[in-house]
């Protein structure tokens, strides 16, 4: 799975993605331009790399086949905002714009100034 950077927090905002900030450990953007551009691309990347077992297990869910026979049973249909939804809350997700206020803009650009004086005298 591709992690998401801190430095992509703005692009992501424009196109009103997500972060799921506990996909085994990483940080994973969803929305239109990044790897995962929407919910099924991230789905069809996580059974790949994961397992649809392990993705329904997160949802809280036996296993797949038990998540789509309750998916496919429902009398109404699934839409992508509940599959987004599902997903916010099983890997600990978070609105980029709302994640924009626990993001210290200030201290990345000290930092990233910072890594390219590095740079310069490492002769990069």
């Amino acid at each position: 799975m591709e992690e998401f950077e801190d430095s992509q927090l703005r692009d992501l905002q424009e196109v009103d993605g997500i972060v799921l900030r506990d996909v085994h450990g990483e940080r994973v953007a969803i929305g239109k331009g990044f790897p995962y551009e929407n919910i099924f691309s991230f789905m069809v990347h996580y059974f790949n790399f994961y397992t649809a077992d392990d993705f329904a297990e997160k949802l809280g869910y036996k296993n797949a086949e038990k998540m789509f026979q309750h998916w496919f049973a429902q009398t109404t249909k699934l839409n992508p905002f509940d599959l987004t939804n599902w997903c916010k809350d099983a890997f600990d997700g978070i609105y980029a714009d709302d994640l924009a206020d626990e993001y210290d803009y200030e201290h990345q650009a000290y930092l990233d100034t910072e890594d390219a004086k590095y740079d310069r005298l490492a002769g990069k």
